[in-house]
């Protein structure tokens, strides 16, 4: 028991006892060794020592100061630090004693009156999802007076934020956060749960593939065994937070909540990601809720005009007004989606704009011509070779006669020189601009051509030729007078 004299600080003691948030050994100590050294200190002084030593944390001092002191401690759970408030309640980062791990905890009103054995029951149905992207979740109880709801806690910066920071999404990222959602929203509706509640807000961008919060909040609202987990109040509450993005049906009936809702809400969610605004941006609640039902939304094209038609098409499919109109389960959702997304590490958009490019031929080093980018050249025009001379037909051989009647060859006649010495065409007569001073490269896998024979040396041999023709006839005859 404590006997140190706490001044100012008695109120903010004994609030401390009641919080349950620090041993009560534990906090008789720390409070009088502070007192010690400060003596007439004010509740605020201890309560910011507290901080620094990590006994509380700003959240817990603010609320104590506050002259708040239940509602702390829920079952396992220790509330250390608010994360948001919405419809059904306020979310908080809370410590788990048991596992000594971090949870996301959902508070409800007091008023929200609720089946707990139904919530226990649809608790045990997310043991058996497995999917990265569904947070599971993983218990419900009450404490105090007080409904809590809790989900492993995960880091990251949901998408209606990213929205408002970045602006609107490209198609490829924007394909990739529905697949992801999508195989959640499958895994899921294969052991009987759905979201429900769909939008934005509840997709979380972090480590990992995109994560899905608040699945199980859909089950609770929804009618089940012909009771609804959560009051009407509730209900209506949740639905029409979530009116940015919920479906026909549900608007008509609240409890109307199943896996084919999901799939028009998912379709919102992309929508917005595309052009940066929800379907129906403006109006009061029941403009938006008569939108939903009859009206469809400004094309995506307009706010972005480079988005896949394809894309578009799965949107406009999933927002059918009509829950038949849409696709038969999400798989067929994640069949339509898949191909947009990257394959290969190249988006499919970006690799159908390569195939569609021009093909451009390479330049030459240091070419350059007027009208064609820096750096390429036009094709050099194709330079003329020569062409070969024809081959001489082939003269028929002589009689052939015996060598003994063979008289001795006579000596080889002088060729003219206006025979031997043929006149070739200049260079300048046949294409060229100067005399070329080595050889064109030859292509790979094309045969060299023949040089052409010279004409002077083919006229010497058809010369040499003929007079041994005419010598040897001449021989021949000669014989045959003899004898």
């Amino acid at each position: 028991m404590m006997t140190t004299d706490l001044g100012a600080c008695e109120w903010f003691v004994w609030d401390l006892r009641r919080s349950n948030l620090i041993d009560r050994g534990q906090l008789d100590q720390i409070v009088g060794e502070f007192l010690a050294k400060n003596p007439g200190a004010e509740p605020p002084q201890l309560a910011e020592f507290l901080v620094a030593q990590n006994v509380l944390t700003d959240f817990q001092a603010e609320r104590l100061l506050q002259g708040k002191t239940q509602g702390f401690v829920l079952g396992p759970f220790t509330l250390m630090d608010a994360l948001g408030t919405g419809s059904m309640g306020t979310v908080y980062k809370a410590h788990n004693k048991n596992d000594n791990q971090w949870y996301a905890v959902k508070v409800l009103p007091r008023r929200s009156m609720w089946n707990v054995r139904i919530a226990r029951r649809k608790v045990r149905l997310f043991e058996q999802c497995q999917s990265a992207s569904v947070v599971p979740f993983v218990d419900v109880g009450t404490s105090g007076g007080m409904h809590y709801l809790a989900w492993p806690l995960v880091e990251g910066r949901t998408l209606d934020k990213i929205v408002a920071e970045q602006g609107k999404l490209s198609a490829e990222q924007t394909a990739l956060y529905a697949l992801q959602t999508a195989e959640g929203l499958e895994a899921a509706h294969q052991v009987g749960l759905f979201h429900g509640l769909l939008k934005p807000s509840n997709l979380m961008v972090g480590e990992g593939p995109i994560k899905i919060l608040d699945f199980g909040i859909g089950c609770l609202l929804a009618e089940t065994e012909g009771e609804s987990l959560v009051d009407t109040m509730s209900t209506a509450n949740s639905v029409n937070s979530g009116l940015d993005c919920a479906s026909p049906e549900s608007i008509m009936d609240p409890t109307n909540l199943n896996a084919i809702g999901d799939q028009y809400s998912l379709g919102c969610v992309i929508y917005f990601c595309l052009t940066g605004s929800y379907p129906f941006p403006e109006g009061t609640a029941v403009e938006k809720m008569m939108c939903h039902q009859h009206k469809q939304p400004r094309p995506i094209k307009e706010f972005s005009p480079e988005v896949p038609d394809e894309l578009v098409a799965i949107v406009e499919k999933l927002m059918s007004k009509n829950p038949s109109d849409r696709y038969a389960n999400c798989t067929q959702v994640i069949e339509a989606l898949r191909p947009l997304t990257s394959v290969g590490g190249t988006p499919v958009v970006q690799r159908r704009a390569t195939m569609q490019m021009p093909r451009v031929r390479l330049p030459r080093p240091g070419a350059g011509e007027a009208g064609l980018a820096p750096g390429l050249a036009a094709e050099p025009p194709a330079i003329p070779r020569p062409t070969a001379a024809p081959k001489p037909p082939v003269q028929p051989l002589p009689p052939r006669v015996p060598s003994s009647m063979q008289p001795a060859p006579p000596a080889p006649a002088r060729v003219p020189a206006a025979v031997s010495a043929p006149v070739q065409p200049s260079y300048e007569e046949q294409g060229y601009d100067e005399q070329p001073t080595a050889a064109l490269p030859v292509p790979p896998g094309r045969a060299t051509a023949q040089p052409a024979p010279q004409r002077g040396g083919q006229l010497g041999t058809i010369a040499i030729v003929l007079i041994a023709v005419i010598a040897g006839v001449a021989a021949f005859f000669a014989s045959k007078m003899l004898f």
